[in-house]
């Protein structure tokens, strides 16, 4: 999902029309069905390595689900494994963490209950307060109001509209946070 061209370079371009003065870097470290345990293990040679990172996005909860079959355990292991290495040698990166859906995922989202990756997920994403773009629920709600399909949204692998939904569910977080001015001690750090 995040090696596709969908929501990632969709952000890019987003990025770039609201900082147009900004010199913009960016990494794919997206690779096909890996889990977040095989994330952990690859985020210092394919993220840490090349620089400072300002701006970190995530997404594991399909692969965690459908390709590994993680227990609850192993997907906070490797969600924390990833955590914990980006807060400890880049502890001034900001991360968002965005759940994809597959359709058992879905169901089980219709049916007012939470996946185990997303629940697994929440924990560690709450314990280290970084941002959620629940995109899963969003697109639940939609189909519930009638005003999205899961063949629209793309299914797994989303096409334009999830994409787009993607994109937007995470721009809504960064700008609510950038309307909150920064403390005194992190424009040191900037």
């Amino acid at each position: 999902i995040t090696q596709m061209e969908g929501y990632r370079p969709i952000l890019g371009k987003w990025l770039q029309k609201r900082f147009p003065n900004t010199v913009f870097q960016f990494v794919n470290a997206g690779i096909s069905s890996t889990c977040s345990t095989s994330g952990a293990f690859r985020l210092r040679d394919h993220v840490l390595a090349k620089g400072r990172i300002d701006l970190f996005f995530i997404e594991f909860a399909v692969n965690d689900d459908q390709d590994a079959g993680h227990t609850h355990q192993n997907c906070i292991r490797g969600l924390e494994g990833i955590i914990r290495q980006a807060r400890t040698l880049q502890p001034h990166m900001d991360i968002i963490c965005t759940h994809f859906v597959n359709p058992g995922m879905l169901k089980t989202l219709q049916e007012t209950r939470m996946p185990l990756p997303m629940g697994a997920h929440e924990q560690v994403l709450q314990h280290y307060d970084i941002s959620t773009n629940f995109l899963a629920r969003e697109l639940a709600d939609r189909i519930a109001a009638s005003t999205m399909d899961w063949k629209t949204f793309g299914g797994t692998h989303p096409k334009k509209a999830g994409n787009a939904m993607a994109a937007e569910g995470a721009a809504k977080i960064l700008e609510a946070a950038w309307r909150t001015p920064l403390s005194k001690d992190a424009r040191k750090q900037a």
